[in-house]
């Protein structure tokens, strides 16, 4: 996670998502190929690191069970930059670790379901809906337990939105300051 998001950790949808998805964890930085944590996970003999991002170098879920990449005996560890794209890029840029890792990409094309905000291009989604199209591809392609069950990450995502919504319409009925409904994005948690 950028520490710019990490500021916005109590609204952030990559928050959201860690808080929904069991053995996650958020790590801080933004230059990881010294970060003692991400090293010790990378190293780890138990896990197949794959870092979620697009390029021509990325593969599908489905690409990745046909060519059997993940071995049996490793359990897949998905890295995930919880950034705006600018950051993200930065954050790829400045840990060549993370550069070497096989990537993976949707094979499905997706739209945010953000309402309040505008992604930068139509195919860039948040964090949490992201993590939740890599599960589902994931399970299609029998590289995810079908006993993991995604839904609470689009539930939590679509309760977050709808409440900006209401609140951003409360704010126009009311006539109080601020009309955007970002802006207001910290009362999610009061």
């Amino acid at each position: 996670m950028h520490p710019k998001e990490a500021y916005h950790q109590h609204t952030g949808t990559g928050r959201l998502a860690s808080l929904s998805l069991p053995q996650s964890e958020i790590i801080v930085g933004i230059d990881f190929s010294h970060n003692q944590k991400v090293l010790r996970y990378l190293a780890d003999s138990r896990y197949y690191p794959i870092l979620l991002y697009p390029g021509a170098q990325a593969s599908t879920a489905k690409q990745l069970a046909q060519a059997h990449s993940i071995p049996d005996n490793k359990q897949l560890l998905v890295i995930v930059l919880d950034a705006t794209w600018f950051f993200a890029k930065k954050m790829l840029r400045l840990s060549p670790n993370l550069q070497t890792l096989p990537r993976i990409t949707f094979e499905g094309t997706y739209q945010s379901q953000y309402q309040f905000k505008k992604q930068p291009a139509p195919e860039c989604v948040s964090t949490i809906e992201a993590c939740y199209y890599l599960i589902k591809e994931l399970q299609q392609a029998d590289l995810a337990s079908s006993d993991c069950d995604p839904e609470p990450l689009m539930r939590v995502f679509k309760k977050m939105v709808n409440f900006q919504l209401r609140s951003e319409q409360e704010r126009i009925l009311s006539g109080r300051p601020g009309n955007h409904a970002y802006d207001n994005k910290r009362s999610f948690f009061l």
